[in-house]
């Protein structure tokens, strides 16, 4: 034979149930809730990573920045690779041949059976 209470009996279980549910609902969706979290974490991650590779190319550009400033040797390539000269030197010109015509670059996927 069934109880017939047994329904109101296990009414308030069924709220509770509910209202837990609804809660770990609420906490993992919420603004900042868990489910954010994770996500402000994998985005924390990423900036420190980000961060990083600034400050080692921040450190090269300081040692660039401290070799050109007293290094004659790096001075005098960099003024190279700007097409500069020393006192007393003379620059010699060699004009391209007429006949002499530029390769165009091959194409991609020229040299594919």
């Amino acid at each position: 034979m069934r109880d017939p209470n047994r329904k109101k009996r296990r009414l308030p279980l069924f709220i509770a149930a509910a209202l837990v549910i609804a809660a770990v609902f609420i906490s993992l969706f919420r603004d900042m809730g868990v489910v954010d979290s994770w996500r402000l974490r994998r985005t924390e991650r990423q900036l420190r990573g980000e961060v990083e590779k600034l400050r080692q190319e921040n450190a090269l550009l300081k040692r660039t920045v401290e070799d050109l400033r007293g290094n004659p040797a790096v001075i005098e390539q960099e003024a190279r690779r700007l097409g500069l000269i020393k006192e007393g030197e003379n620059v010699i010109v060699v004009p391209q041949r007429q006949d002499a015509r530029p390769q165009p670059p091959p194409k991609p996927g020229a040299n594919r059976p």
